[in-house]
């Protein structure tokens, strides 16, 4: 039967897994495949490029259903997806130190350009243009991401330390 503390006991690994950095260099696959994950839905033409390139059935319905929403929301959608970026990046390469160093910071710069560069080859996409609503969104998300994962790597450590042992 579980105990009150195995929730906290499982919650607590968990944050102790992605507030620190991985001891494996393999675990650069996750935040590279997610780069993939993200060049794939947000470089994707719209169906209707789609229709006259003679694509996949499949390929045309994924971007039917990407592009199915309103524009507002394809916008704010750009905030959680490069939130979980900057995280997954500062989680693997490791967090900024200070708030005020997160310009030096390896994750902070690489989330950020990823976002410009990102923005930039949907002018290279039929029927997609570069928008600086959706430039303003990936910043946010790298700016929350990054911040995020340093105030809970803080809270980790903090917690680590007043937790007594054993």
């Amino acid at each position: 039967m579980p105990t009150k503390s195995q929730p906290r006991l499982i919650f607590s690994g968990w944050i102790a897994f992605w507030s620190q950095r991985p001891k494996r260099n393999s675990w650069i696959a996750l935040p590279l495949g997610y780069v993939c994950f993200l060049q794939l839905i947000t470089g994707l033409p719209k169906p209707g490029s789609l229709k006259r390139f003679d694509a996949n059935e499949i390929l045309i319905r994924f971007s039917e259903e990407l592009f199915d929403h309103p524009y507002w929301l394809q916008d704010l959608s750009h905030l959680p997806l490069f939130f979980v970026l900057a995280w997954l990046w500062s989680w693997y390469l490791g967090p900024i130190e200070r708030i005020g160093l997160a310009w030096k910071n390896q994750a902070f710069l690489l989330s950020l350009a990823y976002g410009c560069i990102n923005e930039l080859t949907q002018a290279f996409i039929p029927e997609r243009f570069p928008s600086i609503g959706d430039l303003l969104m990936n910043s946010a998300g790298v700016i929350l991401g990054i911040f995020c994962h340093w105030r809970i790597k803080e809270w980790n450590e903090k917690t680590r330390k007043t937790t007594p042992k054993g």
